[in-house]
């Protein structure tokens, strides 16, 4: 079985993770430049099935700074990989909860920028495996 890749889109940090090749474990993959991203995700795309971005909105459904961004960039992904299964995911509370956990971790870690984002991706992609397994 290949793996699912989540991704956390930002302007200029994306944070990626994705899943064991059984789909039962989300993993921390790499927090990355926006601006390298497509380089970036040749290297992966080979070990995939799917992938899901992040979507975000406002706890009251409504959209965000990012929600358009994040939108061309799956329409993009989707024109670039038609192959691959692509799909939005609601991304509501992730980043909270990647913040919370950031600030459990040593100094050193928090200062690293793409700690954040590889825990975002990560997050998500466990509120996904967790959605799917109900």
């Amino acid at each position: 079985m290949a793996r699912i890749l989540a991704i956390d889109y930002g302007l200029r940090r994306t944070g990626l993770a994705w899943t064991d090749p059984e789909q039962r474990v989300a993993l921390p993959l790499a927090g990355v430049e926006t601006n390298r991203l497509w380089e970036v995700l040749l290297s992966f795309l080979p070990e995939v099935e799917k992938i899901i971005v992040g979507y975000p909105r406002k706890m009251d459904g409504s959209p965000t700074d990012m929600t358009l961004p994040v939108k061309s960039f799956y329409e993009e992904l989707r024109r670039r990989y038609p192959h691959i299964s692509i799909e939005l995911v609601d991304e509501r509370l992730s980043t909270r909860a990647a913040s919370y956990y950031m600030r459990q971790l040593p100094n050193r870690q928090r200062r690293d920028k793409t700690t954040a984002d590889r825990l975002a991706a990560t997050i998500l992609l466990e509120n996904y495996l967790l959605r799917k397994q109900i």
